[in-house]
């Protein structure tokens, strides 16, 4: 970059108190502004999990008897008051009417816009570019990941002085007390803090669907090619370096083969008071286990605190190193090694590769692969094309092993979902039948109306035969037949018009029938397909219960091979993204249309 210009970042209004109150073991305590904004977080996860973690619970009230200035332990503190406060202003905005929740969905509205106005761009080299995250952290609650063991505890949220903006220097100074306005040309953020609970930097980037960021996750996902298409190579260069003669040497390339066979993080050390998650440079002795049959059972945890329990079979030699490494560990089993040793080891074969490209890698192989073996054709409906992008989806998630806590209403959507099957099953079963007594009952009104217009039209015909006798008998008496002539001409013509009526009865009466009948077909069609659509949508939140796939949608799947996919099935590939996804890869039609 050789310009940046942008209006910094929107930092929350601190909070302004109530007067509230808390007691501590039957005394009252008038609240200060900073530990009533903090009694307030813990009084909106009253009823939730949380509060019954002793952990989280143990953590914040440490935090917050610091604040008081008061020794608190979880259980020492009555919040009545400011429960009572939190209950209120939900009922409060639960009495709201239509009209009142339409005012302040549109105040709210006008007010992201105008943040969005001022903060949500920047400008690089005068390009107008998006920025991602403008508003910075507020205080709150550390809620974690797992067994996170600083959750619970009090983050403060950062100010103007603790924020560093990154600015060329010919940019207009944002209004504010900013701890400093620097200029790295080199680098993608806007502005950075130092968080206060953990000591790591906060950053506000552009946007993913910046050219920058695209710039980027193409260069990533080419990288993902690139491995596939040497993979061998690497691998051969991998087992090589097996048994090797240096230490380090034979450690890393141990490293390399885990990532590769297991599809794992690399795993760079961390900080003492993060959650004990490990990849595969930081595995421990304790999470591996030699079975004596050639597997090795891994058990550890690893980011977000996902269990990985693995029982692979493994090379001799792989085997060896882990148990050697494992006899000879004093921390980890791969001590000196970490993701830099790693690129380092894979760049001398393929230059600019890292660890975390294999699992890009690897998932994107595995989307291909499950897409191309579950059949779609061009002519089924989008809901089975989405549920095919869908378990093509899992399998990379199941790759990058990207499990979820199953939530505690899962069972009940289920049922709720199986419900709405049963109910749109009646539904439809009644329309159909509606739909066959309505043709019953218009063939039964067709055919008593045929049976008296086909008596009206026999009283025309026995008339008319009447009057032919009567015509016969005059002429052989000599009498004069004009007026019974008259009257054979005028029956013939009503007899005519009787016919026609009932040909045009019949005609319409089929064309009326044959609409019913499409009408049928049509809501019988329409029926099933809501209902497989429903049941599919159902069997897809089975399949995927355990798995969160928007990671891997976002981070490891090569977008293009949705959109050529689609392309073959006629399925557009932003059905199946949502729109931040849309946004961040809208290089795929581009780059999908100069490869054509």
């Amino acid at each position: 970059m050789k310009q940046l210009h942008h209006n910094g970042v929107l930092v929350p209004p601190r909070y302004e108190g109530k007067g509230l109150t808390i007691k501590v073991r039957s005394e009252n305590i008038e609240l200060t502004p900073e530990q009533e904004e903090m009694a307030l977080a813990w009084a909106k996860k009253m009823g939730t999990p949380y509060v019954e973690d002793s952990v989280f619970a143990k953590n914040f009230h440490r935090d917050f008897a610091k604040k008081l200035g008061v020794d608190v332990k979880p259980g020492d503190v009555d919040y009545s008051e400011v429960v009572s406060f939190v209950e209120k202003e939900r009922g409060w905005k639960a009495n709201f009417s239509k009209e009142e929740k339409r005012q302040l969905a549109a105040q709210r509205k006008a007010h992201r816009e105008a943040n969005m106005e001022r903060y949500g761009y920047a400008w690089v080299d005068g390009v107008k570019i998006d920025v991602a995250n403008y508003a910075v952290e507020p205080s709150s609650i550390f809620m974690g990941r797992g067994k996170h063991p600083l959750r619970g505890r009090w983050k403060v949220g950062p100010r103007e002085e603790d924020i560093e903006l990154n600015l060329s220097l010919d940019a207009h100074r944002p209004t504010g007390d900013w701890k400093a306005i620097v200029w790295q040309p080199d680098a993608m953020w806007i502005a950075r803090w130092c968080d206060k609970l953990s000591g790591k930097t906060k950053y506000v980037w552009f946007s993913d669907s910046s050219v920058l960021k695209q710039r980027k996750d193409i260069e990533k996902f080419d990288m993902a090619r690139e491995l596939r298409r040497d993979l061998i190579r690497i691998q051969r260069h991998i087992l090589e370096n097996l048994d090797a003669d240096d230490l380090r040497r034979r450690k890393t390339a141990t490293v390399c083969f885990l990532i590769d066979k297991l599809k794992i993080r690399v795993g760079d050390e961390k900080d003492p008071d993060e959650a004990d998650t490990v990849g595969a440079s930081t595995l421990r002795s304790e999470h591996i286990h030699s079975n004596g049959d050639g597997t090795v059972t891994f058990n550890f945890l690893g980011k977000d605190s996902v269990p990985h329990v693995f029982r692979v079979e493994l090379p001799e030699n792989v085997i060896r190193n882990l148990t050697e490494f494992a006899a000879n560990a004093r921390s980890t089993l791969f001590d000196g090694v970490g993701s830099k040793h790693v690129s380092e080891f894979l760049a001398e074969v393929m230059t600019g590769l890292s660890a975390k490209v294999f699992r890009t890698c690897y998932a994107s192989e595995a989307v291909e692969t499950k897409l191309k073996k579950t059949p779609a054709e061009r002519g089924h409906p989008e809901y089975v094309k989405k549920y095919v992008a869908t378990t093509a989806n899992l399998e990379a998630a199941k790759v990058c092993n990207h499990r979820r806590t199953i939530p505690k209403t899962w069972k009940a959507y289920i049922e709720k979902k199986k419900d709405r099957v049963k109910a749109l099953k009646e539904r439809a079963k009644e329309a159909q039948l509606k739909l066959r007594q309505k043709a019953r009952e218009r063939e039964e009104r067709y055919t008593e109306r045929m049976r008296k217009q086909k008596e009206r039209l026999k009283a025309i015909k026995d008339k008319l035969e009447t009057y032919r006798r009567q015509l016969t008998d005059r002429k052989q008496q000599g009498k004069p037949i004009r007026v019974l002539k008259r009257r054979i001409s005028r029956q013939r013509e009503a007899g005519a018009r009787q016919k026609q009526r009932l040909r045009e009865m019949r005609t319409k009466h089929v064309e009326r029938m044959k609409k019913l009948g499409q009408r049928l077909e049509s809501r019988r069609q329409r029926d099933k397909a809501a209902i497989e659509k429903l049941r599919l949508k159902i069997e897809t939140q089975k399949e995927t219960r355990d798995y969160n796939l928007a990671t891997s949608l976002k981070s490891y799947i090569d977008p293009r091979i949705y959109y050529e996919w689609g392309k073959k099935v006629n399925y557009d590939w932003k059905l199946y993204y949502p729109k931040t996804l849309q946004r961040k890869f809208s290089w795929v039609e581009t780059d999908g249309a100069s490869q054509e």
